[in-house]
């Protein structure tokens, strides 16, 4: 039978799925499959990443979404739009809120009985980028994520999560390469940036294969 890994998250997630035929969309979720593929793995991989979400998003339908598929690898990146909300909605999800909701979804998760859990760090770099509602604001920016990046850390070790540290990875390829290599508007990633999270993923993906004695995964794509 089988095994399918399905990611849940944000726009950088996303990424377009829904005018993908594959349904993948065009950023590292894609560049993964494409990586399994390339090994031999035919597992679906699903993307049920939507545009804008925050971590409450995620819990709403959190069920229908990703726990009525019972994936067999799980993939969580989310948090920063629970920062960048302040720039639209004039507050940002508090900090204690934000735990609890994300706590909500791994405790339904392990409930569940999903063997494997990858939790990807939110990151932010900030950009000069004319129009980028956030470009006066990359000090508050990440005051306000930080915290919430070391909540998703200390969840991912609670839950027994694999934790992937994306802000660390992008920090260092924005000092070598310059933010807007690596994320324009200093949160969407650009191909590079894309290809950055796909790596640390599959890094992750190997750990998690490995704990779960699972062998190597077997995966394609599906809508």
């Amino acid at each position: 039978m089988s095994s399918t890994i399905l990611f849940a998250g944000d726009s950088i997630t996303d990424c377009d799925r829904r005018t993908d035929p594959y349904g993948l969309g065009s950023g590292y979720v894609d560049i993964v499959a494409s990586a399994l593929r390339a090994r031999g793995n035919t597992a679906s991989v699903v993307n049920r990443g939507v545009d804008g979400n925050r971590v409450e998003h995620l819990r709403e339908r959190w069920q229908r979404d990703v726990l009525d598929y019972a994936p067999d690898v799980l993939s969580i990146f989310i948090g920063v739009n629970d920062t960048l909300v302040t720039f639209f909605e004039g507050r940002p999800t508090p900090l204690g809120l934000f735990e609890e909701r994300y706590a909500d979804i791994l405790e339904r998760t392990k409930a569940a009985g999903v063997p494997g859990v990858i939790m990807v760090d939110p990151f932010f770099v900030g950009s000069d980028r004319p129009g980028v509602p956030w470009r006066e604001g990359t000090a508050f920016a990440r005051e306000d994520l930080d915290p919430k990046r070391r909540v998703v850390r200390a969840l991912a070790l609670r839950y027994g999560a694999q934790f992937v540290p994306l802000q660390e990875a992008v920090d260092q390829a924005v000092a070598e390469r310059g933010p807007t290599v690596v994320a324009p508007d200093g949160v969407h990633p650009s191909p590079f940036g894309h290809l950055l999270i796909a790596r640390l993923w599959l890094d992750a993906y190997q750990a998690v294969s490995a704990a779960t004695s699972a062998g190597p995964a077997r995966a394609g794509t599906a809508g």
